[in-house]
C-alpha cells in the first residue's frame, strides 16, 4: 500500500494495472526517485496548498563558502526528503564533490525505504544540482 503515491496508486487503478508486483523494490526505488526529482525541481512557493514544498532559491547563498553552502543545502534536501517522502526513513545527505564538473553540487542519500514486507530495506541514491538549477536523482 505505501509502495506508492496516492496518484500512483489511482492511476494504476484506473488503468487496472493488477498484474503488477506493487511490492517489487525496483518498482518502489524508481518510484521514490521520480517523486523526488519532482520535489526537487519545484521552486518554494510555487505550489499554492504549500509554502514550502520544493527548494528554495539558492541565488540568496552567494558570498559563502561552497563547504557552507553544501551542508546548508545537504540540511534543506535532508529535511525536503524527510518532510515529504513519507516512503524514506533515516535519511543522511552528505555532499560529494565532483573534480570533473565543480559547478554542480553532488549529494549521497543514504535512507531506509519504510513499509517494505516489514523489513529494513536499505537505499542508497545520488542527487546532483547542476549549474542551471536543475536537479537529478538516480541509483
Amino acid at each position: 500500500m505505501y509502495e506508492e503515491r496516492l496518484t500512483q496508486r489511482i492511476r494504476n487503478l484506473e488503468r487496472k494495472e493488477s498484474g503488477r508486483d506493487g511490492g517489487d523494490l525496483s518498482y518502489i526505488v524508481n518510484s521514490i526517485i521520480n517523486h523526488l526529482q519532482r520535489i526537487l525541481n519545484t521552486r518554494q512557493g510555487s505550489v499554492p496548498i504549500a509554502d514550502e514544498y520544493g527548494m528554495p532559491d539558492f541565488t540568496n547563498y552567494q558570498g559563502l563558502g561552497m563547504a557552507e553552502q553544501a551542508k546548508d543545502i545537504a540540511d534543506i534536501v535532508k529535511n525536503i526528503i524527510l518532510k515529504y517522502e513519507p516512503r524514506l526513513g533515516s535519511a543522511q545527505v552528505a555532499f560529494e564533490p565532483d573534480k570533473d564538473d565543480p559547478l554542480s553540487l553532488r549529494f549521497k542519500l543514504q535512507a531506509e525505504i519504510v513499509h517494505v514486507r516489514n523489513e529494513k530495506v536499505s537505499v542508497e541514491l545520488e542527487t546532483v544540482i547542476s549549474s542551471e538549477g536543475k536537479v537529478r536523482v538516480s541509483k
